[in-house]
């Protein structure tokens, strides 16, 4: 994709100075950036790295428990680690959050589409502030012609105007466009754009991307389906999955779609432990046009399901957060990690307390814990 083969290699070759400048001065304090979805926020925080020589670990709503023990110890070999939370606005545990800002040891870095989120006014007051603003036209033009001429596409500068245009200052939907349309061709006049490229719907959702998904016939199509979504690629296979078994009903169609998911998420989880993004392109061909060339002859069409995954985990949300503060106060009592001491303590501490074997007042006392999480331990 050429969006990742024409990402930037320095601050000095990303759009946006005022951005670079700022994120060049940097001291490592916590900082949060802050833009429109396309602008290289991403691309900046990597950057940010790079140019001080640290690993970036991604911190996200499965790891934020573990992120503060993570935020306070160096890499395998020394070097500095850099935490970045992506999407910080839609974190469920925004309180963590403003946990970590404030232990966090190493450098660390929030990314957000929503700077005015009131779930972040108190992040924000702790937070160096980077703003990255969509780039002018001609920006986009100039980006897009240096791609043309490393991949040798004679192209007429009309045809980059409209799709600059056309991407209402996203970067990355801009390179998209072009990659579509400069495919097995050596040369772009205005005349081939024809319809291919209409004004750019920017209220683009899940829903119409599903609808593509499973009943789009054209490949292009398909795998562009997701390219405009403010939605992580771990969350929209989530959406896929959800719904396949309710519009394919043939158990072969359903089995190959869920391999392709399968493939797609093995892809996504070598994303997270080699930091290697180049992946991202099977993950978005697999889940896309992988699921579409599974459907059967004919698909039962109907309304499409917000995903039980997510569902469950806005119903534990409660639960999940008091087994952490418990485990935040015991565990290191008992030099024990947040995961173990859910594992294997907590069930031993509900058993010991419902045998009388533990004095719930003197569990309280001893660590100060919460009426609360009395409650939940006894309940």
């Amino acid at each position: 994709m050429w969006q990742v083969k024409y990402s930037p290699k320095s601050l000095d070759g990303f759009i946006g100075k005022a951005a670079a400048e700022k994120a060049g001065t940097w001291d490592g304090r916590p900082v949060i950036i802050h833009g429109a979805c396309g602008t290289g926020k991403t691309s900046l925080a990597y950057l940010m790295a790079a140019k001080r020589g640290w690993d970036v670990v991604e911190v996200g709503d499965e790891n934020i428990v573990q992120a503060e023990n993570i935020g306070n110890t160096a890499a395998l070999f020394g070097n500095r680690r850099m935490l970045l939370l992506e999407n910080v606005d839609s974190v469920k545990d925004i309180k963590a959050v403003g946990e970590l800002v404030e232990k966090a040891k190493n450098p660390l870095v929030l990314t957000t589409d929503d700077f005015s989120n009131k779930r972040l006014a108190t992040v924000k007051k702790k937070c160096l502030e980077i703003q990255v603003r969509r780039p002018l036209p001609a920006s986009i033009v100039k980006h897009l012609q240096m791609i043309c001429d490393k991949e040798g596409v004679v192209v007429e500068k009309a045809v980059l105007e409209r799709i600059a245009k056309g991407s209402s200052g996203d970067i990355r939907a801009a390179i998209n466009d072009l990659e579509t349309l400069a495919t097995g061709r050596g040369k772009l006049v205005e005349a081939d754009i024809g319809n291919i490229l209409p004004e750019r719907d920017r209220e683009s959702d899940i829903y119409k991307a599903l609808s593509t998904i499973f009943g789009g016939r054209e490949f292009e199509k398909v795998v562009g389906s997701t390219w405009d979504l403010n939605e992580q690629p771990k969350d929209i296979i989530w959406w896929v999955e959800e719904n396949t078994p309710r519009l394919y009903h043939d158990k072969q169609s359903i089995n190959d779609a869920y391999h392709s998911l399968s493939r797609a998420d093995v892809f996504l989880g070598r994303i997270t432990n080699r930091q290697y993004w180049g992946f991202l392109r099977y993950v978005n061909v697999l889940m896309t046009a992988g699921v579409n060339s599974s459907r059967p002859a004919k698909i039962n069409f109907t309304q499409y399901m917000f995903p039980g995954y997510f569902a469950a985990m806005g119903r534990s949300k409660g639960g999940r957060n008091l087994e952490a503060s418990i485990s935040g106060k015991i565990g290191p009592r008992l030099h024990v990690s947040s995961r173990v001491f859910r594992r294997e303590y907590l069930p031993l501490y509900r058993l010991l307390l419902k045998k009388k074997r533990v004095d719930a007042e003197e569990l309280r006392q001893e660590f100060k814990l919460e009426d609360e999480e009395i409650e939940y331990l006894t309940g």
